[in-house]
C-alpha cells in the first residue's frame, strides 16, 4: 500500500484502505458516535461546537464516500495518482486531457447558451413593456371617449345609474328566491 498523507478520508475513519465495506460501516458508526456535536459538554465554547461540527461532518464525507463502492474505487483511483503519478499510463493521461476538453466545451455551450436565454429574456422584457404602454395608451383613449360621451349627453349618468340600480334590484330579489322555505319563512 502506497504511502498516503494523513488526512485521507481512510484516516478520518480510523480504517486500512483494504478494509471492507463492512469494516467501514463499523468505524463510521464509532467514529460519529465520538465526533457527534451533541456529545459536547452544555458549557462548550462556541469554537468547541465548530470544532465539533466540522468533524462530523469530516466523517460524514468519508463514510459517504468510502461506504459507496463506485465512490471508494474512483477515490482510490485518486489517491494512487497523487501518491505515484508516474503510474498514470498514456492512455490515462489522454483520458484525462480527453475529459478537460469536453468540459471546457461544455462549459462554453452553457455560457453561450445563458447569453441566448437573457438576450430572449431582454428582448421579451423589452416587447412586454411596449405592449403595457400601448395598452395603458388605449385605455386612456378610452377613458378620454366616455368622459366626452358624458359632457356631450348628460343624461348617459343618470341611465347607467339606473341601469346598475335594476340590476342590483334584480340580483336581491334573485339571491331572495334561492333561499331555502323554511329560512325564508324565519327571516321575514
Amino acid at each position: 500500500m502506497p504511502p498516503y498523507s494523513s488526512n485521507t478520508l481512510y484516516d478520518v475513519l480510523g480504517v486500512e484502505q483494504s478494509g471492507s465495506a463492512e469494516d467501514v460501516k463499523k468505524a463510521y458508526r464509532k467514529k460519529a458516535l465520538e465526533t457527534h456535536p451533541d456529545k459536547l459538554a452544555p458549557r462548550a465554547t462556541e469554537e468547541e461546537k465548530q470544532a465539533a461540527e466540522h468533524a462530523f461532518h469530516k466523517v460524514q464525507e468519508a463514510f459517504e464516500t468510502l461506504g459507496d463502492s463506485q465512490k471508494r474505487r474512483t477515490y482510490d483511483a485518486r489517491l494512487t495518482l497523487k501518491s505515484e503519478p508516474t503510474t498514470m499510463s498514456d492512455e490515462t493521461a489522454r483520458r484525462m486531457t480527453e475529459r478537460q476538453e469536453w468540459a471546457r466545451q461544455r462549459k462554453e455551450l452553457h455560457l453561450s447558451r445563458l447569453e441566448e436565454f437573457k438576450k430572449k429574456a431582454e428582448a421579451g422584457r423589452i416587447a412586454h413593456d411596449k405592449l403595457r404602454e400601448t395598452i395603458d395608451v388605449q385605455v386612456k383613449l378610452v377613458e378620454e371617449i366616455v368622459e366626452e360621451m358624458k359632457a356631450a349627453n348628460p343624461e348617459i349618468e343618470a341611465r347607467r345609474r339606473a341601469v346598475l340600480q335594476r340590476k342590483a334590484e334584480r340580483e336581491r330579489e334573485e339571491r331572495r328566491n334561492r333561499r331555502p322555505q323554511s329560512y325564508r319563512s324565519w327571516t321575514t
